[in-house]
């Protein structure tokens, strides 16, 4: 899971953990990276990177203090994670 905000978005680290991410990606043939965004940083920045992870389904924490808010990103983000879980191990 991948938290991203306005300065993990600034963050080299994130960055080389991101392209790892990608590169794990490839290597592997299924996704590994799953992003959840804590404000609009991922949107509005230049960042290459951030670029390839807005074409992917973000989990929307921007409301996380809200609790009813909260927990319908948590049951989305819950309910996206199943459906990436390798068929094998589900249920265990």
């Amino acid at each position: 899971m991948l938290i991203l905000s306005e300065h993990s978005i600034k963050s080299d680290w994130v960055e080389d953990e991101v392209t790892a991410g990608f590169e794990e990606e490839r290597k592997r043939r299924q996704i590994v990276l799953f992003p959840v965004s804590l404000d609009e940083a991922v949107m509005k920045t230049d960042e290459a990177w951030a670029a390839k992870l807005r074409a992917r389904l973000i989990g929307d924490f921007q409301h996380w203090k809200d609790h009813d808010a909260y927990k319908r990103s948590f049951e989305r983000v819950v309910r996206d994670l199943t459906k990436l879980a390798p068929s094998s191990s589900r249920g265990k």
